[in-house]
């Protein structure tokens, strides 16, 4: 006989809500992402339990099952409206409870840590995680405000501006009367004018390419660490147009997109001298170089986000006052000094950085569920 959970049974009742709250806060309706199986555990319980693996079912959609304990591979999902839906009736509750139930879940899992702002984050692969990072955007701005976290700071286009800086700052050098590496000393118009209005770059390359602002955003990003702008299917853009061949080869001729690829590519060619190269021995003998791979590259831009982080955490800690860090961004209790923290970073690390302030307090955004056709509530 198939297991079926007791639902009368209030144990029952919030094992469940607490695992709605994880898979609608944190899993995607439409882009898979990779969960690795203790992180699903510590929200739905271990899977030889009938109840965690009721949930499993019902909740979650396995979009690659491809596991890899030694390099790390995680199976991919994504989140099963049809099951959220299905449970919810069964609490006798619906749609218009979801959100509360996702916000109250987060609230009470890192209470403590908002409370004291002693958050137990992560350090891996040059950046620092905390698993409320991974909740959606909305729900992660009200866990924040509630707790008194109403100043939310991101640094101005951060990745496009500390590489670009960064390849002005190689050091020149000469062997053997060769010129090796050195700054890069060119004045790049398409980069600069993204850094400078690149919402306003963003917003005109997706209307001409009937796409959306976040697309092209994600894209640009990509360009930055070395993707393709190819119809070729096993690239990533490939994949975030959907396949799109007309589309993908559009912005392959787009002005300002060339331009910006071009500027892209100076600033590597740059960069590239300093950063660490392997070899390869061909079947003819000869050595060949590995080209840089896109985790290099992003692994360069974390190295440099991780200055400028910890001089923002430092000056946040000195001030006394309480953050939650992210990345390239942080949430805080009180408005910061910006100029004082600008100059402070100038003179530490050597960057010109500038910031964008969001106030969250007294911010409201419906929480929405988009279903696999497309199909969105807000509640």
């Amino acid at each position: 006989m198939s297991y079926q959970p007791n639902f009368s049974d209030p144990r029952v009742q919030r094992r469940i809500q607490r695992a709605i709250g994880f898979a609608s806060g944190v899993i995607s309706t439409n882009k898979p992402n990779a969960w690795s199986t203790r992180y699903i555990d510590r929200w739905f319980g271990v899977q030889s339990n009938p109840l965690s693996r009721y949930l499993r079912q019902q909740l979650l959609i396995v979009t690659d099952d491809h596991w890899n304990k030694d390099t790390g591979k995680c199976k991919e999902y994504l989140l099963n409206t049809a099951g959220v839906n299905f449970l919810l009736a069964q609490l006798d509750q619906d749609n218009t409870q979801l959100y509360p139930i996702v916000l109250q879940v987060a609230q009470q899992e890192y209470h403590t840590e908002l409370d004291s702002g002693e958050f137990a984050y992560n350090d891996q692969s040059r950046r620092l995680w905390h698993p409320l990072q991974n909740f959606r955007r909305d729900v992660k701005t009200q866990v924040l405000e509630s707790a008194g976290y109403g100043f939310h700071y991101d640094i101005e286009c951060c990745a496009f501006n500390l590489i670009h800086q960064h390849s002005q700052r190689i050091p020149e050098m000469v062997i053997n009367q060769k010129w090796q590496q050195g700054p890069m000393d060119l004045y790049l118009f398409a980069l600069r004018e993204y850094i400078t209005d690149r919402t306003r770059i963003r917003a005109e390359i997706a209307q001409a390419a009937d796409v959306s602002p976040e697309v092209i955003k994600r894209l640009i990003n990509a360009l930055l660490a070395g993707a393709k702008l190819s119809t070729n299917p096993t690239t990533e853009i490939y994949r975030l147009l959907d396949g799109d061949c007309a589309r993908i080869r559009f912005l392959q001729q787009h002005e300002y997109l060339t331009c910006l690829r071009a500027d892209i590519k100076t600033c590597w060619d740059y960069i590239k001298p300093t950063m660490p190269r392997r070899s390869r021995t061909q079947a003819t003998g000869q050595e060949r170089m590995i080209p840089i791979s896109s985790r290099q590259k992003w692994g360069v831009y974390f190295d440099l986000e991780r200055q400028v982080l910890n001089e923002v955490r430092e000056f946040l800690c000195e001030c006394d006052n309480r953050h939650f860090l992210e990345h390239d961004g942080w949430s805080c209790k009180h408005e910061i000094d910006q100029t004082s923290l600008s100059q402070r970073i100038l003179e530490r690390t050597g960057f010109r950085v500038n910031f964008e302030l969001t106030s969250l307090q007294h911010t409201t955004i419906p929480y929405c569920l988009t279903s696999p056709k497309g199909e969105q509530k807000c509640v």
